[in-house]
């Protein structure tokens, strides 16, 4: 669905018209000006969309965003549980946040 020319409306700022979309950005007309905001993170926060098909699309793109963050978050967690284990995953750095050990570690587990 086309994004430009869609009708949301803003908590404070009232309604206002898509002008821009590049899949990461919105720029919406307002009257005090035109804005920008991050698609699609801020609909249900800040932002809605007036027309129920562009409501749609926003909802499962935000869907589809949570999804992707609860892999990388899972996966995180998996590679922080192993580190603390002391299993080493080949190819891959230790991260900062882990307990400030090295940042990188040999395939053999011995500390570069």
């Amino acid at each position: 669905m086309e994004m430009i020319g869609q009708t949301v409306k803003h908590k404070t700022l009232g309604e206002g018209t898509v002008e821009a979309a590049n899949g990461k950005y919105l720029s919406i007309r307002f009257g005090c000006g035109l804005k920008t905001f991050v698609y699609p993170d801020t609909f249900g926060k800040f932002l809605t969309a007036v027309d129920p098909a562009f409501a749609e699309q926003v909802e499962n793109d935000l869907a589809a965003g949570r999804s992707e963050k609860e892999k990388t978050e899972a996966l995180r967690r998996e590679e922080a549980k192993c580190f603390r284990s002391g299993i080493v995953i080949p190819g891959r750095a230790a991260q900062p946040e882990d307990d400030g050990q090295s940042a990188y570690v040999k395939d053999d587990g011995e500390d570069l």
